[in-house]
């Protein structure tokens, strides 16, 4: 399954993620929460999906568990001062063929922020 996390496209296999996460455990995770795991992390740096590439992934396999239709998030930092509160989170359910093509275009070296961000966030744009 394929996960976009800011702007690349994360290859996920839930079979390879971490240990099975105990079900009673897991259900007490809200959302709201693993949100905030996402800012903690983005808040320490900004690009933490390009250099700790393994705990994107896990991050995003915890969305995607939560929030099943989930298949891309964005943590967008609007002050670099290291204060999760000033990091924004949105999630978004993208179509499946989109995603695939995109993946092939982050392979072949032609998918950038820019891209992505015209293509999924509309960030830039504004």
């Amino acid at each position: 399954m394929y996960f976009l996390l800011n702007d690349i496209i994360l290859e996920i296999e839930p079979s390879r993620m971490m240990q099975p996460l105990d079900a009673e455990r897991f259900t007490a995770l809200s959302i709201e929460y693993i949100a905030q795991l996402g800012k903690e992390m983005f808040a320490e740096d900004a690009f933490a999906h390009r250099q700790n590439p393994e705990r994107a992934r896990r991050l995003a396999y915890l969305i995607h568990l939560k929030m099943p239709r989930v298949n891309a998030a964005q943590f967008f930092v609007t002050a670099a001062n290291g204060n999760p509160g000033n990091v924004d989170a949105s999630f978004k359910s993208l179509n499946e063929m989109a995603m695939g093509m995109m993946f092939d275009q982050q392979k072949r070296g032609q998918l950038d922020a820019q891209k992505v961000d015209h293509a999924v966030w509309h960030r830039m744009a504004a």
